[in-house]
């Protein structure tokens, strides 16, 4: 039995759409905060395929190797706005394989992150750009139009 959980696990990088397909059936909201700390970007193991926003909340769509086991994504933000106009917010990203797998489907995954602590005083916009490749980035509307 034990053979079998390992071999279902190994499907030479293609992606089934299984998981995928399970996770739109049932999709549950987890708005995570962003941690406000000062941390230099890392060689992502992962990809950013989208980043746009809607009602306070950052959506980033990511994809990674594995399939087996559950994947997390922490945002972090300085604290410091790139001085523009708009201002920009420079956001890394953590990600998260806690049970270290080594699966080697190609998954794609949305995050969800409360962008509130990015609005900046005295604007009614912020560009929120991926710290490693701002052509990743998202315009962050708020306040009264």
């Amino acid at each position: 039995m034990l053979g079998i959980g390992l071999l279902s696990c190994k499907n030479n990088g293609q992606n089934t759409g299984q998981a995928t397909a399970a996770k739109k059936e049932a999709p549950v909201s987890k708005v995570k905060e962003i941690i406000i700390e000062n941390r230099e970007p890392v060689k992502p193991d992962f990809r950013v395929l989208e980043m746009t926003n809607a009602n306070d909340v950052l959506n980033l769509i990511v994809q990674y190797g594995g399939g087996c086991e559950e994947h997390d994504f922490n945002a972090y933000f300085s604290g410091g706005w790139g001085k523009s106009l708009p201002p920009q917010a420079a956001i890394s990203f953590e990600h998260l394989n806690p049970n270290n797998d080594r699966c080697r489907s190609i998954v794609k995954d949305t995050f969800e992150f409360n962008i509130k602590p990015l609005q900046f005083s005295g604007s009614k916009e912020v560009v929120v750009k991926w710290s490693v490749d701002s052509e990743k980035q998202t315009i962050y509307k708020y306040g009264k139009k």
